[in-house]
């Protein structure tokens, strides 16, 4: 006989128990409405009071909602499940309809939609993982952890997400980035509290929840979330530790299927997370060392010409002045010749590592070549770069080798617009400066007269 003949067809109708609640009841009838098993289908529900959810779900799918079995025309349904202890409904003839267990209509709804779940987790998933272990380019610019957050959070369907890093030593929590951008006011930093210390310190474990109380957040944001899960983006211990602030959805008391999608969905992401935090974490590694000066580590010759074309290019765009420094150490060849490179390069580091304190994040510096070094200050017009100049001026002059003595240096300054129209002319005459520097006496600035 063919199951799919009219004999075999279950066509039920769902009466809606006195004491179930209102959400495992919505799952249940939304689970049933779009179940595709051709032996079974919805014909009706019995529901005095519907969702709105319900009320459109069953609009949109055919389903009618009524008050009683009278309601519906004569052989729209064949069984009727109702909850264990209720009274049968009769049919015109007085005769009982053929009942189902309501607990048993429950139970297999609750197993399709779980099955439906776990599926739609494993979409998300695999979209996550490809997000994730795509080699991304490393000229194009990306925030690691705004992508961690993000993808997380969407995989999770989790209310928010945050990427922290615990420093040990110092007993402190930074916030580097959260999806949403808004979840913290502005960028948080609290202290290690023993209970998270704990969790960053399991072995064999990536996750697990915490009190919120026990974060150390002063002020939590606000994100509806009835607890905290502490996720690590590595298993060895270091003295700076990744790890992820993770904002669950609530999970309904009477309904543990929510929660057991959002721990599965963790334990798969688990080692992914870790293999994207590594290869993130050696491809930074190695662009730093690409980018970098061995000797100095500030940016070397070809990152300072990229750094000074992007910066003309937002100055011009943008029409903002931009300033350049050329800086030399003086009397250099001779402390190479009567002392050795070594103290050389001693004064090559002490000099940089000077300059370098007392510059904004956004400016650009890099060593040019030898004993010589440039300072790119965006948004710095000729007269405040003057002015900082000589401040690097009396700034080397507090260093005391104790072979070379006291050190000093050159400065030649150029500015657009005030100076010059051309990007090629920025270095140019920078160098120029630096040289009418070198021939007043040394240990001074030069700039191009206004």
């Amino acid at each position: 006989m063919d199951p799919s003949s009219p004999q075999d067809v279950c066509r039920l109708l769902l009466v809606r128990p006195r004491y179930l609640s209102p959400l495992r009841w919505d799952l249940i009838v939304q689970t049933l409405m779009q179940i595709s098993d051709p032996s079974l289908v919805l014909s009706g529900v019995i529901d005095p009071r519907p969702s709105q959810n319900i009320q459109i779900v069953a609009t949109m799918d055919g389903t009618p909602i009524v008050n009683n079995a009278k309601e519906l025309p004569p052989g729209s349904f064949t069984h009727i499940a109702l909850e264990d202890g209720a009274p049968d409904i009769m049919d015109d003839q007085g005769d009982p309809w053929p009942r189902i267990s309501f607990s048993i209509v429950a139970f297999l709804a609750e197993q399709v939609a779980a099955r439906n779940g776990l599926m739609a987790i494993f979409n998300r998933y695999r979209s996550f993982a490809q997000s994730l272990t795509n080699l991304i380019p490393l000229e194009v610019s990306f925030s690691y952890e705004s992508l961690i957050c993000q993808s997380l959070r969407q995989l999770l369907s989790a209310n928010a997400a945050a990427y922290c890093e615990a420093r040990i030593e110092a007993r402190t929590v930074t916030v580097l980035s959260s999806d949403p951008e808004s979840l913290f006011a502005e960028q948080a930093s609290f202290p290690l509290t023993e209970a998270v210390r704990e969790i960053l310190f399991l072995n064999d474990r990536y996750f697990d929840e915490l009190d919120p109380a026990k974060t150390g957040i002063l002020h939590l944001p606000h994100t509806g979330s009835q607890h905290i899960v502490i996720f690590k983006l590595q298993q060895e211990t270091t003295p700076s530790i990744p790890f992820l602030l993770l904002f669950p959805p609530p999970f309904p008391e009477e309904n543990p299927q929510p929660e057991l999608e959002f721990q599965n969905a963790l334990e798969l992401s688990a080692p992914v997370l870790e293999t994207s935090h590594a290869l993130f974490a050696h491809r930074s590694h190695l662009k730093r060392k690409s980018e970098h000066d061995p000797l100095t580590k500030i940016l070397n010759r070809d990152s300072l010409d990229t750094f000074i074309h992007l910066a003309w290019m937002d100055a011009v765009s943008r029409k903002t002045p931009l300033s350049l420094l050329m800086v030399d150490i003086d009397h250099f060849k001779n402390v190479n010749d009567t002392l050795g490179h070594q103290v050389g390069d001693e004064i090559i580091v002490s000099v940089t590592s000077k300059i370098a304190g007392t510059l904004r994040a956004k400016d650009g510096f890099g060593r040019y070549g030898g004993e010589e070094f440039v300072v790119v200050l965006p948004e710095i017009e000729k007269e405040t770069a003057v002015r900082i100049a000589e401040r690097l001026l009396g700034t080397v002059r507090s260093l005391k080798h104790p072979k070379a003595g006291g050190v000093t240096v050159s400065i030649g300054v150029a500015n657009y617009p005030e100076d010059l129209s051309r990007e090629d002319e920025l270095i140019a005459l920078a160098d120029r400066m630096l040289y009418e520097a070198k021939r007043g006496g040394r240990d001074r600035v030069a700039a191009a007269p206004s």
